[in-house]
């Protein structure tokens, strides 16, 4: 069996680590291994794209592309990366459409779902592959699927909302964030598990994770949706995830500079930090470097 690579180049981000580099409230990851290039959500803009060319990124590798949830930091990017690649395997939970709002003070809410319809995105090349349960996206890649609440550590989020059914006859109610999927690489030795917002919770995802494949993460990057969370809270998904078996952290995205902070600060193991421009390299035991 040939030797598996992972490595993996932050596209959209809050923060650069090149000279260049065009940050925004999004996330969106090239991940790369030995069998080919997957996307990994595509931020809240088409300057993810003109991040990939300043960094002489070729979107045409792409064979495919996996949307962590529905929100449109990390779906606005997806028409302009359509318009470039034509048709593409666009696999996400079957909830990803879903109209979505945020509360604002004052008692606004704003949009903040999907740029565009099914119909729409189809009509740009997208072919969608939409599942509850863990599917392959590449060799050796798997979505969690919709990951099982098994740990009320999960963020609370009640300003975000969801429209349920998705049509005239919904209701809208307090987001559960069914549609919340990760990505698993096998790494052989490890395991390494990449996060867009980890709405359902750190320590949900993990145990998902490790249910899927027998063994926990040894490293987790992505967003962790820490960055509004009380300390005490933040420092009890630190000890669970570490006393799980992570050992390494790549906060990014809604973890914000305080969240990071404060998990830097509790867990047990090691924190990197990443930002666009970055590559972040796995080896075979799952172990994390940032180039």
């Amino acid at each position: 069996m040939p030797r598996r690579t992972l490595r993996v180049i932050v596209l959209r981000n809050e923060t650069a680590a090149r000279e260049g580099m065009l940050t925004g409230h999004g996330l969106a990851m090239l991940v790369r291994n030995s069998a080919g290039s997957i996307m990994f959500d595509t931020g809240d803009s088409a300057d993810t794209w003109r991040n990939a060319e300043a960094l002489g990124i070729d979107l045409s590798e792409v064979c495919c592309v996996a949307l962590s949830h529905g929100h449109y930091d990390h779906t606005n990017g997806l028409p302009a990366l359509l318009k470039r690649l034509g048709g593409v395997m666009v696999t996400a939970h079957p909830a990803v459409f879903e109209p979505r709002w945020a509360d604002r003070p004052g008692g606004e809410r704003d949009y903040i779902g999907p740029p565009a319809t099914r119909g729409e995105l189809e009509a740009l090349g997208a072919v969608f592959r939409l599942s509850k349960d863990a599917v392959p996206v590449a060799p050796g890649i798997i979505t969690t699927g919709e990951v099982p609440r098994v740990s009320d550590l999960a963020p609370e989020s009640p300003h975000l909302l969801v429209q349920r059914p998705p049509d005239a006859s919904g209701q809208v109610m307090e987001d559960d964030f069914a549609d919340d999927i990760s990505l698993i690489a096998r790494m052989g030795e490890g395991q390494v598990l990449l996060t867009g917002c980890a709405h359902a919770g750190l320590v949900n995802i993990v145990s998902r994770a490790t249910k899927l494949v027998g063994r926990c993460p040894v490293s987790i990057a992505g967003g962790t949706h820490l960055a509004h969370e009380s300390e005490e809270r933040i420092a009890a998904v630190a000890r669970e995830i570490y006393e799980r078996g992570v050992r390494q952290v790549v906060p990014m995205h809604c973890s914000g500079e305080r969240g990071a902070d404060l998990l830097e600060k509790h867990f047990a193991g090691e924190t990197l930090r990443a930002g666009i421009g970055n590559t972040i390299v796995a080896d075979a035991t799952g172990r994390l470097t940032i180039e």
